[in-house]
């Protein structure tokens, strides 16, 4: 921009600013092509008392002369303020970024430019702003730029260059009572922005050692790109436990001379000189042509803890840099000198930060049965919400049409998706075991179950759509695998999706929620649960090879598996013992729907004279006894829908229905009909996709009284004109009794 424009501006705001109720005065001090520089004279409100005296007990003056900074892009950034020279450091609020020169006002919560520039009209955001800095000169005058309630203000960092990444939960637990520091091993980053060096210091949870021939210290540089890069240290400092600050001290520290003085400022001189002297003392018979950025951090013992963290312990990060040049006098004898540079803290990348950022609750930690689209997906959703991915289990690869919808981007070349997927989880944090064997069959296996989910795991997510390892996993014991069983898969060609939880006792399970669904979806869930153009298709990814799956886009599959993930995650970290169901579809016009079915623990009993058992959902034993009670004196009953699996050696009742209109009933005898009844059935078993058979009939004795030979001969019956499983269930007013005839035969199952 040329100096007449920008003195035009300048201009501009001196016409806007001259108006305003706290503008006493203002001038232009100078115009070029970079910057116009205007002193504007505020009117600070403050005490009368105060007043009248010309400045307030905390060093503001009623009339604050402030320098304006107009920069070559405005007005598309904001103008930039300083303070007098000698204008008192104690506040928060207050830039680390000028050092000893004229100290800087936050104003803003956030972009100053975003603030200036939200309000339209250049005059207006000149307006607003110069309001701003009035009111943080009116708190500054009366100490009220801090508010104990909401915590301690931290320094402010946010707008300086060095960088210091480090886990600060792992630095305060490094905290004795009695004063101390120790070394820690860096990585560090240095590269120049306009003739300037900026480094980036990454802190492990590694101590350096404090003595020692240098060989043992991690000192190095490398040039990378256009920088260096290597290994160096961070020295971390801090008071004994009774040395609370509660001042706060300038921040203008611009040299070692500073840094060892606010040092000695919280009882550390003597400590922070030997660190400095034992590093002369390692380089003595060393010497290298490069420059190693050095990280500090000085520990504050607040008076409550800081705004935003679970601590009263602040951290004051500094870079100074070592130049071990031969021929040299001391280690500082490099181009910065003794120079000292204020460095941000980052946190380093962890759950807890995960977490923060996402607002998650705390999910504890998933092992994942499934890495394909959806189990990708779902495990970097996990891990991005600051859960813990303990394992990842997939015996497949992937194949060049994985593409089309996986998480992960990768060449051609066949690897294991479940240790690609390790691979991409890798720089959050994440460190998961990796299963290749097959879940459904090595799942018995005790040495197998400890690699797919790992010990402390919370809950362990199958996603691999597969009815064997759904069975497979709800067949196991909870003693020989703890971790809470979960679901999620998409059906529908990615319109709709589902989430299932056991119950806390693996009641009920997943095969049994799976069939609980079957029989409650509503129409628009079944549509697209069951009809069959909505379905699987064969897709041919090469000559004579061809892919069974659910045709979908990647946007529509990536949306319904996030949208599961926030159902997965909420069913989670919910605590709750009853099993659930969340099912959730879309409208095809942008609206997802999601309803949750709570499943409470099942009925569950032995089946007579073998190793099967009968699973009855608590609805459907209400059921029975409403109908029961609205019979007295008689005995009624039904016919039982379900499921049944000889690999579980389960039979899973969900629904029943009615008795024909030929039922009869009687003191000794309920007889079940058949008007209508094989119709009925065959209803309901397309409704629910063919998922619900007629697993056996039920009914009512009026007294304890278990199986007569009547039902005996009942059973037989059923079992020669039904084919298995033909349950027959008697009802006592305060038990249950089931007994088949001609059991189905026993098969090894896992677990």
């Amino acid at each position: 921009m040329s100096s007449s424009e920008l003195e035009r501006h300048a201009r501009t705001f001196v016409r806007v600013a001259e108006r305003h109720a706290l503008c006493s005065g203002i001038e232009i001090l100078s115009v070029d092509d970079q910057r116009a520089v205007i002193a504007v004279t505020i009117r600070v409100e403050m005490p009368l008392a105060d007043a009248a005296r010309g400045i307030s007990d905390s060093g503001v003056k009623v009339l604050e002369e402030v320098r304006v900074s107009l920069w070559s892009n405005f007005p598309w950034s904001s103008p930039t303020f300083t303070l007098r020279e000698d204008f008192p450091r104690g506040f928060p609020h207050l830039s680390s970024r000028s050092g000893k020169g004229r100290p800087i006002p936050c104003l803003v919560a956030g972009a100053p430019d975003e603030y200036f520039g939200q309000w339209g009209l250049v005059e207006a955001g000149v307006v607003q702003i110069l309001s701003q800095l009035g009111a943080w000169l009116a708190k500054a005058a009366t100490r009220s730029l801090m508010e104990p309630s909401q915590g301690w203000e931290p320094v402010l960092r946010y707008d300086l260059d060095d960088v210091l990444i480090a886990d600060p939960r792992q630095l305060r637990n490094r905290l004795t009572n009695k004063a101390g520091h120790l070394l820690l091993r860096s990585r560090h980053i240095q590269y120049s922005v306009e003739q300037r060096r900026e480094a980036m210091i990454l802190v492990t949870d590694e101590i350096a050692p404090a003595s020692g021939k240098l060989a043992a210290f991690p000192y190095s540089s490398e040039k990378s790109g256009g920088g260096r890069t290597g290994e160096t240290v961070t020295a971390l400092f801090w008071p004994a436990i009774g040395t609370i600050s509660s001042e706060i001290l300038s921040e203008d520290i611009e040299t070692l001379d500073d840094l060892a003085a606010r040092a000695r400022d919280i009882g550390l001189g003597t400590t922070f000189n030997s660190f400095l002297a034992r590093m002369e003392d390692h380089w003595r018979e060393w010497s290298a042509d490069i420059v190693i950025p050095v990280g500090v951090v000085l520990c504050f013992r607040r008076p409550y803890n800081l705004i935003g963290r679970d601590s009263s312990i602040e951290l004051l990060p500094y870079v100074f840099e070592i130049a071990p040049i031969k021929g040299r006098r001391s280690l500082v004898d490099g181009p910065d000198g003794k120079r000292v540079r204020a460095a941000k803290e980052v946190d380093r990348l962890s759950p807890e930060l995960l977490r923060s950022i996402s607002g998650a609750p705390d999910s504890k930690s998933f092992a994942m049965i499934g890495c394909g689209s959806v189990g990708s997906k779902t495990a970097l959703h996990l891990a991005r919400a600051g859960a813990r991915i303990t394992a990842l289990s997939d015996n497949r690869c992937l194949m060049p049409h994985n593409m089309a919808r996986h998480a992960l981007v990768r060449g051609p070349l066949q690897w294991p998706k479940a240790s690609e997927l390790a691979e991409e989880l890798s720089p959050l944090g994440q460190r998961p075991g990796v299963y290749l064997g097959d879940v459904s069959l090595e799942l018995g296996l005790p040495e197998a179950r400890a690699k797919i989910a790992p010990p402390g795991t919370a809950t362990l997510v199958n996603t691999t759509a597969s009815l064997i390892v759904r069975e497979a996993l709800s067949f196991v014991s909870k003693d020989a695998l703890p971790s809470r069983m979960a679901e999620m898969a998409l059906f529908g060609r990615g319109s709709g999706g589902f989430v299932l939880l056991e119950g806390a006792a693996r009641n009920p399970s997943l095969a049994d929620l799976e069939v609980i669904m079957s029989a409650e979806a509503n129409p628009r869930e079944r549509t697209l649960l069951f009809d069959p153009k909505f379905g699987l298709t064969e897709v041919q990814i090469g000559d004579g090879c061809g892919s069974l799956t659910m045709p979908s886009t990647d946007m529509r599959l990536s949306a319904m598996t996030a949208l599961a993930a926030e159902q997965l995650v909420d069913l989670a970290s919910a605590g709750a013992g009853e099993g659930a169901i969340a099912i959730g579809t879309h409208d095809g016009a942008g609206t997802t729907s999601w309803r949750r079915i709570v499943v409470p623990e099942m009925l569950e009993m032995p089946v007579e004279g073998g190793a099967w058992r009968l699973r009855i959902a608590r609805p459907v034993v209400d059921r029975m006894r409403e109908d029961i009670a609205r019979h007295p004196g008689v005995e009624t009953g039904g016919l039982m829908l379900g499921s049944c699996s000889a690999r579980t050696m389960l039979i899973t009742v969900v629904d029943l229905l009615d008795p024909p209109s030929d039922s009869s009933r009687s003191a000794s005898l309920f007889v079940l009909g058949k008007d209508g009844l094989k119709s009925a059935i065959a209803k309901r078993y397309e409704e629910s996709g063919k998922r619900l058979i007629d697993v056996g009939t039920w009914h009512s004795h009026l007294a304890e009284i278990g199986p007569s030979a009547i039902d005996r001969r009942t059973a037989k019956d059923l079992a020669e004109e039904r084919p298995p499983p033909a349950v027959l269930l008697i009802v006592t007013p305060s038990s249950f009794h089931a007994l088949m005839h001609g059991l189905l035969p026993v098969f090894r199952t896992p677990g």
